[in-house]
């Protein structure tokens, strides 16, 4: 009875502990840890379907039909544009921000920007080359190059960018929490366009700009996480009296 209270005491301690909102292994960490879970989830579930040609298979080949016949020249023209903003946009954004907080000297903020980012690229690669998913018939007159349809990289690369420079906004130092809500419902717009632009003009199937954006949220968690240990850790540690 005893061990089994001391047991239950540090269980409950440890969940406690979780949800602390004061401790950098606390609340902060616990949503990162759990978002990306979630997205892993998602994306491990998507590439199970997609390997294993199973009914959302089937679905996505029904949505590329679908828009193959109602598409229109103005819309294609229009989403044409609109799916610049996933590439080269973002490449330029992402050498735009790295020459501002380089000038800044916001050092650490900016290797967790090019890891993020570089290192989503690098990893987009492997999973293409990884689940080889050929693209769908129509995707020729849109594609520039040859590669392959699992993930959507202009998803992948969107998500990653507009959202963690939609927090490099929000967390500046007086910014008020309407822009907070503004850019990052911003960034979700764009995001959402991009993804949409994808299956609009029949590059990627429905799936494709789901496992990118999957794929996006799971690593840009896992960078959000780490970065929260080290950045609150360090903080944390200078708080503490010196022995």
């Amino acid at each position: 009875m005893v061990r089994d209270a001391a047991v239950a005491r540090r269980v409950r301690d440890f969940v406690a502990a979780r949800f602390d909102t004061k401790s950098h292994t606390g609340l902060g960490l616990t949503l990162r840890l759990v978002g990306f879970a979630l997205a892993v989830w998602v994306f491990s579930g998507l590439v199970d379907a997609v390997l294993d040609n199973e009914t959302i298979v089937r679905m996505d080949r029904v949505v590329e039909a679908w828009f193959h016949v109602h598409s229109t020249p103005t819309g294609l023209t229009v989403f044409d544009v609109v799916t610049q903003f996933g590439l080269p946009v973002v490449d330029a954004a992402i050498a735009a921000v790295a020459l501002i907080l380089l000038y800044r000297r916001e050092y650490p903020l900016l290797v967790t920007w090019l890891f993020a980012n570089l290192g989503g690229k690098a990893i987009e690669y492997v999973i293409k080359n990884t689940v080889h998913r050929t693209r769908p018939q129509y995707a020729a007159e849109f594609l520039h190059g040859v590669s392959y349809s699992f993930p959507s990289g202009h998803t992948m690369g969107s998500t990653i960018c507009y959202l963690m420079l939609a927090y490099i906004v929000a967390a500046r130092p007086g910014a008020s929490r309407r822009t907070r809500w503004i850019v990052f419902l911003i960034a979700g717009a764009l995001i959402f366009a991009v993804a949409f632009s994808r299956v609009y003009l029949g590059v990627h199937y429905p799936s494709d700009v789901a496992g990118g954006f999957a794929a996006g949220m799971a690593w840009l968690t896992a960078c959000g996480a780490t970065r929260h240990l080290v950045t609150k850790g360090r903080a944390f540690s200078r708080l503490q009296p010196e022995e």
